[in-house]
Order: C-alpha cells, then sequence, then structure tokens
C-alpha cells in the first residue's frame, strides 16, 4: 500500500467518525514508512507537532495541544507526530513492544478554539493561526517592500502578517487568499490586470469558488483602515475591520451570514510555496 492510500484511509475516517467519539488508531500496513507517511500527511495538512520521541512524551500536553493522539498507547509509544485538522486531531507515529515496532495512525477530537479561547494579547493573525490549527511550513520570505514598490502601494500589515504565517492556501476550501508570487494567485498579478477594480480604488485580496469577489477599499492613507468588502459583479457588502479581524469572523460569527461560521471546526488548506 502506498503512503497516498494510508492517506486515504486517515480521509475516510475524517469524513464518517462522529464529532466527539473516541480516538480511532489505524495500524500501516507493513513496510510502511513513517516519514513518507508524515510527508504525505504534510502536504496538506501543513508542519506536524512534535508531540513525542524517541520514548520520550512531552510533558506539556493537554486537550488543546494533541494530548488525545498519545494517550491511547502509554509507554509503549515511541514517535508522534500531530495535526490540528478542521474537528480532528490527527496523529503519525510508532509504537514498540517486545515483539515488534508499527507505524500506526490516530484520528481524535478537537475541541473547537474559538469556543476553549484564544491566548491573551493574540493578534488577528494569530487567533487565525490558533482557530485553524496550522503551523507554519517552511517558505520563502517574501520580500515585502520589492511587492510593495511594484504595486505602488503600502499593504496592510494584518495581511502581511498571515501571508508569512500561512502562505498561499484557503481557509476552510471557502475564501483562497492571494499571495505574492504564488501560482495562479498572485498578488501582484492579479493587482495589474484588475485594472476597473483599481481604478475604483479596490485591491483584491481573495477569490472564493462561489464568486464571490474579496477586496480591499484602499481610499485611505493608512492601509491598516482599509475595510473589507465582499460582494459580486460590483454589489458590494461593506466590514469596518481589518483582514485578519474579518476572516476570524468570517470563520465564527454567524452574523457575518458566511456559511463557515456554520462549521465546527475551521483548517487552512496549503496551496504549495511562493514562487518568488
Amino acid at each position: 500500500m502506498q503512503d497516498s492510500e494510508v492517506v486515504g484511509a486517515i480521509w475516510k475516517i475524517i469524513d464518517s467518525s462522529a464529532v466527539g467519539g473516541p480516538p480511532v488508531i489505524l495500524e500501516a500496513p507493513e513496510g510502511t514508512s513513517l516519514s513518507g507517511l508524515l510527508a504525505e500527511v504534510g502536504r496538506w495538512a501543513g508542519r506536524p507537532r512534535n508531540l513525542a520521541a524517541d520514548g520520550f512524551t512531552d510533558p506539556s500536553l493537554t486537550e488543546r495541544t494533541g494530548l488525545p493522539l498519545v494517550e491511547p498507547f502509554g509507554d509503549d509509544l515511541l514517535e508522534m507526530r500531530g495535526w490540528a485538522y478542521r474537528s480532528h486531531w490527527i496523529g503519525c507515529g510508532s509504537v514498540g513492544t517486545s515483539h515488534r515496532e508499527r507505524v500506526v495512525m490516530v484520528i481524535a477530537h478537537r475541541e473547537d478554539p474559538a469556543v476553549t479561547g484564544f491566548p491573551e494579547g493574540a493578534s488577528w493573525a494569530e487567533k487565525l493561526r490558533v482557530l485553524t490549527g496550522w503551523s507554519p511550513l517552511p517558505q520563502p520570505t517574501v520580500d515585502w517592500p520589492a511587492v510593495e514598490a511594484d504595486l505602488g502601494t503600502s499593504l496592510p500589515s494584518d495581511y502581511k502578517e498571515i501571508v508569512d504565517l500561512f502562505g498561499p492556501g484557503s481557509f476552510d476550501e471557502y475564501v483562497d487568499l492571494l499571495v505574492p508570487g504564488a501560482r495562479g494567485m498572485d498578488l501582484v498579478d492579479w493587482a495589474k490586470s484588475d485594472v476597473h477594480s483599481a481604478s475604483e480604488g479596490l485591491l483584491r485580496w481573495g477569490s472564493s469558488e462561489q464568486e464571490f469577489d474579496f477586496v480591499w477599499q484602499t481610499g485611505t492613507a493608512d492601509p491598516d483602515d482599509w475595510p473589507v468588502l465582499v460582494g459580486q459583479f460590483g454589489d458590494w457588502e461593506r466590514f469596518d475591520c481589518g483582514l485578519g479581524e474579518f476572516l476570524v469572523r468570517m470563520l465564527t460569527d454567524r452574523t457575518y451570514g458566511f456559511p463557515t461560521s456554520r462549521l465546527h471546526v475551521h483548517f487552512f488548506r496549503s496551496g504549495g510555496r511562493p514562487i518568488r
């Protein structure tokens, strides 16, 4: 069985398991490479958290940081890496007994951070990271001065913080973030081709399969004061907040009216590294 087939089995459990049920444990087929499995899951779930290594389990783990992934194995656990994804924890690791060592996968329930609370003093970008359970992937640093010079304008500080944390990808597979250098989703390329919007003082920062346009209204001198507009065919709804706050509330606040707010837990799916 290939690593991709093992990941497919994980997906079936994620799609079918009931919220709040007990952890589900799968044993990988003989010969499965733990490193290959970690790389396969990491392609879409981001960088894993190191929960246990060399037979030592992180003693600081809690229900909010991955404890459900290590509890079922006790002293037999050798290695465990974990991801927060939607309403689940996903773990890949190895377990050793007197007979043999085996590779295992664990899928466990994850509480919604919007309910359990955010760290005190967290920025909106950090709240978004906690909300989605995202662990940043290694990626090239965006040359923000060069990007802003190319655009002819500064950009909101929360947008730059979000891009540096997440890179290209989508939130809840509902809104795709435009990122400088991202193939097909390059903020600069879209700005230069979106001449009509630019003439109206609009700058696109996201897109959606639901055909919504996600833009800033760029009339004020300070980009951190740019409101968010969402709409179709020029029929805009205005949100008087920055991008970070908008994304957090889009995912969690039902008064904003987006279908993402009805989801139990939220996630970010990486779209790959920027090409610049």
